[in-house]
């Protein structure tokens, strides 16, 4: 447990009110993976076979962490000269990568030891590899073995995974170590026996919430949202989805694999469905909108890493989403760092990135997904990550009712929405100027809620019926993403971090005033909604127009066109 402690000291300093960044995520005793904590209760089978194939995910450290924390803050606050001012991945990369001669370094290394390079990235960031069992477990100084669990065999490292003394300070994580930690995303669902749609549909939503597209027409033209999620979806149930509620598409829509190999088609029923809530969701609400879904063949963390970096090193992507994640207490600290630096060089390039909070409450973890339990304590008080990163939007739920002419009758906090405060992450200065904050020394979570309670289901068109109406933030961090591409086709530009413009109330104290819409009732468990921000719901839900108006104008940011040209070339 030490170095989960280390690891939080450290974050605390993170988006300190100082302003001031160090470096968090170097671990002082060269841990590259920690143990996974299902371990202790698992049972041991005995040495995972020496030629196993091990997917591992490769993380460099930034040189000068410092930097990027500035850049990164001061292009996303309003208050700054450079607000806006963002970076291209390739500007990014030529002033904060590790340098080439580093990046080679550790690929000659890696690959002098006899595991295969398989991917670079453009960043040198990351860089993946393939390693059979008996080379992981050499180079990187750890035991990886087999575990039963639940009727399952599972392989992971039984002590930690070390970084070799030739790459300490320049290495910072490395994942895949086992393949028991994963990401989550299931929608509560409610049966519907009908043939025809059973929920809420675009239409209501965007009228509910007053989006841009309903005040103003604004589709999202322009702009490129990408869905990080794992397996496949099918065509059809797009365009049926789109056919029903009579969506005029006019963006593309594309699938992007990111690791090999490729998900062919659909795998088992109820484990696409997720990517087709997210498909429907983004492509219906934002319909000009070019969305490109970044497919993983499984919902490994490693898969996921891999993911993170191949969206922010796009060039295309104005706004992410993603409805995965795990439990923040039982996540790896190392891991967790890395991946947190991913979103912060997002930011630094003006993407806008929202992430669902999770759907069991003040208690992620929750008690039914063994790989993000922690034994001992099957439910504790915790967030989901990765919405704890402070560069991340995120996106909890309210339960909403409407009346005949979809305006809102009731929002009360939905009980499954999760939120509280991180235990890796510092309060960030935008939640610095708040009030009313569960805790004033870590990051809070949600920033922001709509609608997700299963008994104010979503309609979803799904292996070509309307069987199922779902619920969860996994319908709200889409439709955010779907709104922000509203937005950045209004102003022209990309906008960066949400949290600017959720928080910008309290700044010009002008909140809630007719831009948000503050829940003051409900429970997400452990915390109540509120007069003011909450844990159950941030700061409320959205009159998207009006809130649209009131976020700061950029100063530096390159319009759309002009970011977008010599990708066109």
């Amino acid at each position: 447990m030490k170095w989960f402690r280390s690891f939080a000291a450290l974050a605390l300093a993170v988006f300190a009110l100082s302003g001031k960044s160090p470096a968090l995520a170097l671990s002082a005793d060269g841990i590259a993976a920690s143990v996974p904590q299902f371990e202790s209760v698992a049972t041991y089978v005995g040495p995972a076979p020496a030629t196993q194939k091990v997917h591992l995910v490769v993380f460099l450290a930034y040189p000068n962490q410092a930097a990027v924390d500035s850049f990164a803050q001061t292009v996303n606050n309003p208050d700054s000269t450079s607000y806006g001012a963002f970076m291209t991945p390739d500007q990014f990369a030529a002033t904060f990568a590790p340098s080439p001669s580093t990046y080679s370094t550790v690929e000659y290394l890696i690959a002098g030891a006899g595991i295969q390079v398989v991917q670079t990235y453009a960043n040198r960031k990351v860089i993946d590899a393939v390693a059979t069992v008996a080379q992981a477990d050499a180079v990187f100084h750890t035991i990886i073995s087999q575990y039963r669990y639940r009727n399952v065999t599972y392989y992971a490292n039984s002590v930690p995974a070390l970084v070799p003394s030739a790459l300490k300070g320049i290495v910072m994580a490395v994942s895949g170590f086992n393949n028991f930690a994963q990401h989550f995303a299931q929608p509560p669902q409610v049966n519907n026996p009908l043939t025809t749609p059973l929920g809420y549909g675009p239409r209501d939503i965007e009228t509910a919430y007053n989006e841009p597209i309903h005040a103003g027409g604004w589709t999202g033209s322009g702009v490129t949202i990408a869905i990080e999620t794992a397996y496949d979806y099918l065509d059809n149930d797009a365009s049926g989805y789109w056919s029903a509620f009579g969506v005029k598409r006019t963006g593309y829509l594309v699938r992007k694999f990111v690791d090999d190999p490729v998900p062919q088609g659909l795998p088992l029923p109820g484990q696409s469905d997720e990517t087709t809530l997210d498909t429907e969701q983004t492509t219906s609400n934002a319909p000009g909108a070019n969305v490109i879904v970044y497919e993983g063949v499984d919902p490994l963390n490693s898969t996921f890493d891999d993911m993170y970096e191949q969206t922010v090193i796009d060039p295309r992507v104005d706004v992410v989403t993603t409805s995965w994640g795990s439990c923040e207490a039982g996540s790896d600290p190392n891991e967790v760092a890395a991946d947190n630096d991913l979103f912060e060089q997002g930011a630094a390039e003006g993407q806008t990135r929202f992430a669902a909070a999770g759907d069991n409450g003040s208690r992620d973890c929750g008690t039914n997904n063994p790989p993000d339990g922690l034994p001992g304590q099957p439910n504790p008080i915790t967030v989901d990550f990765p919405s704890s990163s402070p560069w991340v939007g995120a996106a909890g739920g309210t339960t909403l009712v409407l009346n005949a002419n979809r305006s809102i009758r009731s929002e009360s906090a939905w009980s499954g929405g999760g939120g509280g405060f991180s235990q890796f992450f510092g309060l960030p200065r935008y939640q610095s100027i708040v009030q009313t904050l569960a805790s004033t020394t870590w990051r809070n979570t949600p920033d922001v809620a709509l609608d997700a309670d299963p008994n104010t289901p979503y309609a979803l068109f799904y292996l070509g019926s309307w069987g199922l109406a779902v619920g969860g933030t996994s319908c709200v961090a889409p439709g955010l993403a779907a709104m922000y591409a509203q937005i950045d086709q209004y102003w022209g530009h990309r906008l960066g971090l949400s949290q600017t413009g959720l928080y910008n109330g309290f700044r010009t104290r002008t909140y809630p005033g007719v831009a948000w819409h503050d829940i003051v009732s409900g429970s997400n468990g452990d915390y109540n909604a509120h007069p003011g921000y909450d844990n159950a719901t941030g700061v409320g839900s959205l009159n998207g127009y009006r809130y649209m108006l009131q976020i700061p104008r950029t100063r530096g940011a390159l319009p759309l066109f002009v970011r977008r040209a010599p990708w066109h070339r």
